[in-house]
């Protein structure tokens, strides 16, 4: 495995990682702590957030990206600074300042603590709307239109002028749709799409999902703190198929997740919660929910405001959790915080049968990302970092349905 290439490299060196309450940097903490006796220290923002690194040898910080002062504190001492915090929560622009902020400060405060080594962790997204084909690091980047991706183009872009005018020895990961255990967008996301309804696989699913298991992307990681060759340089990473010519698809990738619920006895075949249209006929789909959608949802939140046992029996019906998933599609983002903040919490019912399963919408953005045919190229990083993927997708997919049911994600009929 690629990852033998570090020997004992990290041993002993003052490690600060960002963002380790969350998928990727909690896996990357676990890794350095455990398997290479780093010594790890997490900047966080709440400590309640942090239970999951609680067994771990760590130093735990607390403290926001964007608070200068916080940041220049953690980063004081280290060796190496992996940066995987990004905005998760409150509106569209608030995480899009948290992005751009919050990585201007931890290069700040790295620069200030003479840090030997910076890995800023990325996004294939910062490549906007990729075209069929093949895509390398030589591609332009583009802004994608929505506050997530153009952020962390922006804050990429910060990075890299750091390392140009050679004041911090920089290193950029593009990672692709991570999945694993603890994954949230790629992982817990369609699984709970796929408990509440059925997915639509444009073009039959035949576009291109250019999956990573997040060991892998975390191995990179790990072999850009160390290798020289990494300084100054993007690399994206992804899977195995990367490097030869079959390129895992979305049929196959959301085929795991509905069998992992299959498995689980929920009720229905995999194949019943997939539903092949063609671009034009997901659009119409899309089209045909975007004016119902909201004004049924406004008048169920009012409705809905006031005695919370009632509230609670009524979202765990198989029609209104379908409806959020609708809305959470569909609405823009003001407006499912709005109703988040007026409801709270609401319990989770069973799945619905497939004949009631509706089929949920996908946006025209969405629409896109999933028809394209792009495959990913990883040869960069594998010739200047020496990383070679250990996980193929059967793997990778029969550990993170093992971690699924211990969360409790499978559901069951």
């Amino acid at each position: 495995m690629s990852e033998g290439l570090l020997g004992g490299a990290l041993a002993g060196r003052r490690v600060l990682v960002t963002g380790a309450s969350g998928f990727i940097g909690g896996r990357l903490a676990e890794r350095l702590a455990i398997d290479h006796r780093a010594r790890v220290r997490v900047l966080v923002r709440g400590v309640a957030g942090a239970a999951r690194l609680a067994r771990l040898p760590v130093e735990i910080v607390r403290g926001d990206v964007t608070d200068g002062a916080a940041v220049a504190a953690a980063a004081a001492g280290c060796d190496v600074v992996f940066h995987c915090a990004y905005g998760t929560s409150g509106s569209q622009r608030h995480r899009a300042f948290v992005n751009r902020a919050g990585t201007r400060r931890i290069l700040e405060g790295a620069s200030a603590a003479k840090v030997g080594r910076f890995v800023h962790l990325s996004t294939l997204m910062v490549y906007g709307r990729t075209a069929d084909g093949d895509l390398d690091e030589t591609a332009p980047r583009r802004r994608f239109g929505n506050a997530y991706s153009d952020s962390k183009l922006d804050a990429e872009r910060e990075a890299m002028s750091w390392a140009r005018e050679g004041r911090l020895a920089v290193t950029v990961l593009q990672p692709t749709a991570v999945y694993g255990p603890w994954g949230g967008v790629w992982t817990a996301q369609p699984l709970a799409a796929l408990r509440a309804g059925r997915w639509v696989l444009v073009d039959g699913g035949a576009g291109f999902a250019n999956a990573v298991y997040v060991d892998d992307l975390v191995s990179a990681m790990l072999l850009a703190s160390v290798r020289d060759q990494a300084v100054g340089e993007a690399f994206l990473v992804s899977g195995p198929e990367s490097l030869v010519p079959k390129a895992t698809t979305w049929r196959e990738l959301y085929t795991h997740f509905a069998s992992m619920h299959e498995r689980a006895g929920a009720g229905f075949r995999a194949a019943e919660r997939l539903v092949p249209m063609s671009a034009e006929e997901a659009l119409a789909h899309w089209k045909s929910h975007r004016r119902a959608v909201p004004r049924l949802h406004r008048e169920i939140a009012g409705a809905l405001v006031g005695a919370r046992p009632v509230r609670d029996r009524l979202m765990a019906t198989r029609e209104l959790l379908a409806l959020r998933e609708l809305a959470s599609a569909l609405l823009p983002e003001r407006w499912q915080q709005r109703i988040k903040a007026r409801m709270g919490a609401t319990a989770v019912g069973a799945p619905p049968a497939p004949d009631e399963a509706p089929i949920l919408p996908l946006s025209p953005d969405l629409i896109g990302f999933f028809a394209a045919r792009t495959r990913v190229r990883i040869d960069k990083a594998s010739r200047l970092l020496g990383y070679r993927p250990g996980f193929s997708l059967e793997r990778g997919m029969e550990l993170t349905e093992q971690w699924a049911r211990w969360a409790d994600l499978l559901g069951t009929s």
